[in-house]
């Protein structure tokens, strides 16, 4: 599926930037993001960067992850992956930072680029600290779980991290600067995970409840008008 999209007022410098990107020499002719039909943050981050910026992609959903071994695209036997121009690129913070970057929203300064890339470590980290647990008993599960989201456990460890990110910033609602960047996008969607009630153990209150700063750049993200969009043309994952 082809998606290419108008930009609106309220998205005007980023397609501005966006469009910048895509004229400069060595952009790409297409992008093709390969994932699953769902709403986890490693893929939908990039979507919603691609989105955002009105950067115009694949958005292959429809592809087993044993079709796309056969045809040699997961490098690293995972996805998501992103095809450019026929090259394979994967692990989603490189992935997230290259889209980010043709869309306008990864600061061209140092120190700002790497704060949004710490964020996403962060999110990678909070993630894997979950993920440790998919494969346990399920009394065993929750338990873990329940330990990992107590005042001194693992995730609580994580995401106060990336609490301390955004509350550095001022608790403006952005994890860096002013403006969105990819790496709200990231906690947007990691949070929206966590909250949903579908990982067990993790009470559906604790993020909001937990972490004010972060709470606050989620209800940002959510109000911006091409998320908004976003979640009209997906309503099965955003119910």
């Amino acid at each position: 599926m082809r998606l290419a999209f108008c930009s609106i007022a309220a998205c005007a410098s980023l397609s501005t930037a966006a469009a910048l990107a895509m004229g400069a020499e060595g952009a790409p002719k297409s992008l093709r993001l390969y994932y699953g039909d769902m709403p986890f943050w490693r893929a939908e981050v990039v979507r919603l960067a691609l989105f955002v910026g009105d950067v115009p992609f694949d958005d292959v959903r429809d592809q087993t992850r044993a079709e796309l071994m056969a045809e040699g695209k997961l490098p690293f036997g995972a996805v998501p992956v992103l095809e450019v121009d026929g090259k394979i690129l994967s692990q989603t913070q490189a992935i997230a930072v290259y889209c980010a970057k043709l869309a306008g929203l990864h600061p061209d300064d140092p120190w700002l680029a790497a704060k949004v890339d710490e964020a996403l470590g962060g999110c990678t980290d909070a993630t894997g600290t979950i993920g440790g647990t998919m494969r346990l008993p399920a009394e065993e599960k929750v338990a873990a779980r329940q330990a990992m989201v107590a005042p001194e456990g693992r995730l609580t460890l994580h995401l106060g991290g990336l609490e301390k990110l955004a509350a550095v910033n001022g608790g403006c609602g952005h994890m860096v600067g002013t403006s969105l960047t990819v790496a709200d996008v990231a906690v947007w969607r990691l949070a929206g995970w966590i909250s949903s009630g579908v990982v067990d153990g993790i009470p559906a209150d604790y993020f909001a409840s937990t972490f004010p700063s972060l709470r606050k750049v989620c209800e940002l993200v959510d109000a911006h008008p091409k998320v908004v969009e976003w979640k009209q043309l997906h309503p099965t994952n955003y119910s």
